[in-house]
């Protein structure tokens, strides 16, 4: 087990690949353009929608006000009509013989019948015609006799046709949106009436004048012009809301769909790098195992000749020396490919986590004392988990070494401080914390470490962390490697406690 002095491993080695995150392809693209027009499409509907409701419902509440005003101005006149009849005309042509209402007594009393029928009404302007268009009677007296104040359609009623009614406005109707508040008179009903009388046996004289009665609706009109822009401006509103909603759902499902897209891509090409990992794992394994037997040989015969040659030249002890130590190196290489591809199933053994680090530091203690490395250890007491006492002493054992080498490599100087902690979180996991006052990680590679065969080391395997993170992720722990908060690499370990889920 090997680790550089930046804790990082920058090579890989050939006919490896790495899943890297993908872009969302131009399919997707293509679709999910698609639904952004969709989108669009969708609010010009719902406006063109919903804009026409708003106007149909205006326009039918338009109508239905007008028709409203038209029925009560139709039976406000029917009203006139034989109230003058029966309370002037009659008694008039009975008193005086004939009707002329130059005669300001008889005028006198038309205009109090009338007053007494439209008081406290809508009525702006009463007129009476005669058949020379002449204005017989009139609310406002300065207008008796004139002529030239009759409408055009005047003959019509006097010919005996029904009464007529229409709207006369002083603006065109679809300006009046615009020009609110509407002055007063821009729209005026206006009604002519044929003036008849009402005999006893249900017969109806000829026409005798035509009565044209006003109203100013403006303020009528007003309210529904302003009913009107309250059905628009909430059709928009709506409109509007809706089409963030949908908006806001479309860009959703575009960043859901492209993590998707992405993750998928990501899975696909790491099956494609395991399946080639284990492949060169099976291979390796094979090479290994050929391999481990007679290399065992050569470590042994070398160990051999070097203990029977006390009386060689120094030469040949150092060759002898070099031939055992590469050997060793190699067999320790050997045996961390074989671990990497046949891992071994951890056993549910109650493991003593602190037992497991008191026999991993006391194998050590003579290494860390020759590369001048203080150990600083506080660990709570009871810290038991279910596991495989010899893989984590395995784990263990390797992170020290790296914890140490790291601490080894630091330019003009040696050794250093490693602080080991650990404690059972809230969680109901073991803590285990390992900080060197070493460099720290590379930011640049440290995404990387956990890589199996990534190395800096010429002589490294790249393997030895990705054995620890098999051996804790098969015991259902985590591992994390950060930078401390004071400087040094720190590597956390989660284990589940003795008796609680992994996590």
């Amino acid at each position: 087990m090997e680790k550089p002095a930046d804790h990082a491993q920058d090579e890989q080695t050939p006919g490896e690949s790495r899943a890297t995150p993908v872009q969302p392809s131009d399919s997707k693209d293509l679709t999910l353009s698609y639904a952004r027009t969709l989108s669009w499409l969708s609010l010009l509907f719902i406006l063109a929608t919903t804009l026409s409701l708003s106007f149909f419902i205006a326009n039918s509440a338009r109508e239905t006000l007008l028709t409203r005003q038209k029925n009560f101005a139709g039976f406000l006149v029917v009203n006139l009509n034989h109230q003058m009849f029966r309370r002037f005309f009659l008694p008039t042509v009975f008193a005086r013989g004939h009707i002329a209402l130059r005669d300001k007594e008889q005028y006198e009393r038309l205009d109090k019948v009338v007053q007494s029928v439209i008081q406290g009404l809508p009525v702006q302007r009463l007129r009476i015609y005669d058949f020379a268009h002449r204005v017989a009677y009139s609310t406002d007296q300065q207008e008796l006799g004139k002529i030239g104040l009759a409408p055009d359609n005047l003959d019509n009623v006097l010919e005996g046709e029904s009464a007529m009614s229409e709207i006369v406005a002083g603006i065109p109707a679809w300006q009046a949106p615009f020009r609110m508040p509407l002055d007063a008179g821009s729209f005026v009903l206006r009604v002519l009436y044929p003036l008849r009388g009402e005999l006893e046996d249900g017969q109806r004289t000829s026409v005798m004048g035509v009565l044209e009665l006003t109203q100013d609706i403006t303020g009528d009109y007003e309210e529904v012009v302003t009913f009107q822009w309250v059905i628009v401006l909430m059709s928009l509103l709506s409109s509007i809301v809706l089409f963030v909603l949908m908006l806001a759902l479309i860009h959703r499902a575009e960043r859901v769909l492209a993590q998707r897209m992405a993750r998928n891509r990501m899975l696909e090409n790491e099956l494609h790098s395991n399946e080639r990992l284990a492949s060169m794992g099976r291979v390796v394994a094979s090479i290994a195992h050929e391999i481990r037997n007679p290399l065992g040989i050569i470590r042994s015969s070398a160990e051999l000749l070097h203990n029977r040659t006390d009386k060689a030249d120094a030469g040949t002890r150092r060759i002898l020396s070099a031939i055992y130590d590469e050997s060793l190196r190699l067999s320790r290489t050997v045996n961390d490919f074989l671990d990497y591809a046949r891992p071994r199933r951890p056993r549910q053994d109650m493991t003593d986590i602190n037992l497991t680090l008191n026999q991993a530091l006391g194998f050590l203690e003579g290494e860390m004392d020759r590369h001048g490395v203080v150990i600083e250890r506080d660990t709570a007491a009871e810290l038991y988990v279910r596991g495989d006492k010899e893989l984590l002493y395995r784990a263990f054992y390797n992170i020290l070494v790296n914890g140490q080498q790291a601490m080894d490599g630091r330019p003009g100087t040696r050794g250093g401080t490693l602080r080991i902690t650990g404690r059972l979180d809230e969680k109901g996991h073991v803590c285990l914390e390992f900080l060197d006052s070493g460099p720290g990680f590379d930011p640049v590679t440290l995404p990387h470490l956990l890589d199996p065969f990534f190395t800096t080391k010429e002589a490294g395997t790249g393997l030895g962390l990705p054995i620890v993170h098999s051996i804790i992720s098969s015991h259902g722990g985590q591992i994390e490697l950060i930078n401390g908060e004071g400087g040094g690499a720190l590597v956390r370990v989660l284990l589940p406690a003795a008796g609680t889920e992994t996590i």
